[in-house]
């Protein structure tokens, strides 16, 4: 594969002789490279969201109908899928400087010119080149902290970074929510494609190449955390495609493949779909709804912060078991939403739990299960699979749900003060049920993760 000189990581600089001089480079640089992916990714999510929020006003206003919207959102999420799956193995010679905010930049561009034209083809086009470049940021992420933190800390701060999908996702729900308000839905477009912009230029400022382009030794000598275990001695000889072949092979890898593409059915569905169905269902204002829905990323975000803390301290490091924990607390979760009565704080309760139990769920069936049980240099290809599934998970939702709303769409008619208004009406019954039994799935494909890492070790 030819990868343009002007992404490839940089040559190795002789390294630096000078101790404290690597020890203050190194502090430097984590806390820069921790805190651009965050605001960085978080500002990925920001521009790939705003189909969730500009739903109701866009078919209110004839521009688009629910199957349509539906279609425009598959489609980021199928290419968004086959994206993860090979930028997954370009980042592992990238410069992620550079490759994390290429595709920043160009989905930010892509967004404004939505601001200006929102024809059904022409949006469906643009929003699937858009979901090639959202591909670009997930994977570079973490790549960066393969090669900027070691193993006994990746799995730490691995978490703190995850807190970016929820930062993205609340900025979306709240600060998206209220530009559509105030300037139109067409107009947001542009207000967060400018800011992208700003971010992608503002990444690519702070954010590092790997350690040994500056001088510095990689992070398993400067950290002395060389983890070797018989899994690694026993693929030690054999190449790079021969290692990704036995993670292709393992049964486990793909359990916990089928489950990420259930949890991303789900978190797709309530992130794209529940502010149309607290609009319509619970007869709650678009802000209102919007301010609902954020507290999940918001619970999320501390869900994924404190899921290894969660999991080392009360779970004995058994992360399967954790992961089966929290997988069944998610389901409680849905069901409750799904049939809560019309009360804004049970709402924001049950929505809690499912962003705080998703949180959990997003660090270990979403990368660090299946990368548990493989072999280091083959994590790539684990990771690509996870996210391929889970995005055709995605891809899938949007087009399900927008097809069952569609065709439980009714007109009411109401008595006001000028006359008998109609207005659409949507029937959730069968959303629901998709809803509540594809986590059902989710839980029953993870439960025998539980006894992978006895049967691999």
């Amino acid at each position: 594969m030819v990868i343009p000189k002007f992404i490839r990581t940089g040559e190795a600089k002789p390294l630096i002789k000078d101790q404290k001089k690597i020890d203050s480079s190194y502090k430097h640089a984590r806390k820069s490279v921790i805190i651009s992916m965050i605001v960085g990714y978080g500002f990925y999510y920001v521009c790939r969201m705003a189909l969730s929020v500009i739903k109701e006003p866009a078919i209110e206003s004839g521009a688009l109908t629910a199957i349509q919207l539906g279609v425009i959102g598959s489609l980021l999420s199928l290419v968004y899928a086959f994206g993860k799956l090979t930028n997954g193995f370009i980042a592992d010679r990238c410069n992620i400087k550079r490759f994390l905010a290429i595709g920043l930049f160009v989905s930010a561009i892509i967004n404004i010119a939505l601001g200006f034209y929102t024809g059904f083809i022409f949006f469906a086009v643009l929003w699937g080149i858009n979901g090639w470049f959202q591909s670009m940021g997930s994977a570079p992420c973490v790549v960066s902290l393969s090669q900027w933190y070691s193993n006994k800390e990746k799995s730490t701060w691995y978490g703190i970074w995850s807190i970016a999908h929820y930062i993205g996702e609340a900025a979306t729900f709240i600060g998206t929510a209220f530009l559509v308000v105030h300037f139109g839905w067409k107009n947001v477009f542009v207000w967060l494609g400018v800011g992208g912009v700003i971010v992608a230029y503002l990444t690519y400022k702070f954010m590092y190449d790997r350690p040994e382009v500056y001088g510095l030794p990689n992070v398993a000598d400067y950290k002395n955390d060389h983890l070797i275990t018989k899994k690694e001695h026993s693929t030690d000889k054999l190449t790079i495609w021969q290692t990704q072949l036995l993670v292709i092979k393992n049964p486990y890898v793909w359990l916990i493949a089928l489950s990420a593409m259930c949890m991303g059915i789900v978190r797709y569905a309530i992130n794209s779909w529940g502010i149309l169905f607290l609009q319509d269902s619970q007869s709650i204002s678009l802000i209102t709804a919007g301010s609902l829905l954020a507290i999940t990323p918001i619970m999320g975000g501390l869900g994924s912060f404190f899921s290894g803390i969660i999991s080392d301290k009360i779970f004995k490091a058994r992360h399967a078991v954790t992961t089966t924990f929290f997988s069944a607390s998610m389901v409680v979760f849905i069901i409750l939403f799904c049939f809560s009565p019309k009360s804004i704080i049970l709402l924001g309760i049950y929505l809690a739990g499912f962003g705080f139990s998703m949180g959990v769920l997003l660090c270990f069936i979403g990368g660090m299960l299946a990368v548990a049980i493989s072999p280091t240099k083959a994590t790539g290809a684990a990771m690509g699979m996870i996210g391929f599934l889970a995005y055709l998970g995605a891809f899938s939702q949007d087009i399900i749900n927008g097809v069952l709303v569609q065709h439980a769409q009714h007109i009411e008619k109401i008595q006001t003060v000028t006359g008998i208004k109609e207005i659409v009406k949507y029937d959730f019954h069968y959303v629901k049920l998709f809803w509540i039994v594809t986590s059902i799935l989710m839980l029953l494909f993870i439960i025998p993760t539980i006894y992978a890492k006895k049967k691999h070790e």
